[in-house]
């Protein structure tokens, strides 16, 4: 957990039945495709200015990294289950200290247009009204968890379930204990880190962890698992695929009235 911000909220309790690791696009996805379906139908108005159409491909390329990025996260999520389901499933489970459940919500994000300085983060608020309630940019009860899209992408996942997975059910005595120790630290990669941190040991443990796992899963199925780097380009070529198919669809059935 790189980063910590511990802010106050009146929470509106909608609790769910289960928790669950998510998508963290899923949101934005909505709205990306919705995009691209309207600025496709206006590529074909036969009154649009250059500057109008310029405007409009640079939207659509927007919207197309959405589309992408959510599919990579779907893609480096299931191959995280298949590598090493006991953490999948841990986290895809997991409950504060009042026994709500707390859903996880996962992007992995392009590193050179990322604000985080390193590789992962885990992001935690807390609110005024109920110390053992986790809040992130997706609501009441989540998680927010950020990864580089690197070759050690999963392995830094891996290590920022092991924070997520002490501090949701021992929130409020790790904020106390986070601002003791923390709050003269200069050195972001220290932070979370530190010999008496709980949250940093079971961080390096679940990273330790997916290294073994990967290796046993080597063992067992005689092959290496993917890398990132070809899971990505399978699915920009995917995504780009699939947005030229729909296009050309849409130019055909213009043509047809």
């Amino acid at each position: 957990m790189k980063n910590m911000l511990l802010l106050c909220y009146c929470l509106l309790w909608l609790p769910t039945a289960h928790a669950e690791i998510r998508n963290g696009y899923s949101i934005e996805l909505v709205a990306a495709r919705y995009g691209l379906e309207f600025l496709g139908r206006e590529l074909l108005r036969s009154d649009l200015s250059d500057v109008e159409r310029r405007r409009i491909h640079a939207a659509m390329k927007k919207h197309t990294s959405v589309v992408a990025s959510f599919q990579l996260t779907e893609a480096l999520l299931a191959q995280m289950s298949l590598i090493s389901p006991d953490i999948y499933n841990d986290l895809d489970e997991l409950k504060d200290k009042r026994g709500r459940t707390t859903d996880i919500y996962v992007r992995f994000v392009p590193q050179e247009s990322s604000s985080m300085v390193l590789s992962g983060a885990s992001f935690f608020q807390a609110s005024e009204f109920d110390d053992d309630a986790n809040y992130s940019r997706y609501g009441d009860l989540t998680v927010a968890i950020d990864v580089w899209i690197c070759d050690a992408a999963l392995n830094v996942l891996a290590h920022e379930f092991g924070h997520t997975r002490y501090v949701v059910p021992n929130l409020a005595a790790y904020r106390k204990f986070y601002t003791a120790t923390y709050s003269t630290f200069i050195t972001p990669s220290r932070i979370g880190h530190s010999a008496a941190d709980a949250s940093g040991r079971l961080a390096y443990e679940y990273g330790r962890r997916y290294l073994m796992d990967r290796r046993s899963f080597r063992l067992r199925s005689g092959e290496a698992p993917e890398k990132v780097a070809t899971i990505a380009r399978q699915v920009r070529r995917r995504v780009k695929e699939e947005f030229e198919e729909g296009f050309n669809s849409s130019v055909a059935s213009a043509a047809r009235y």
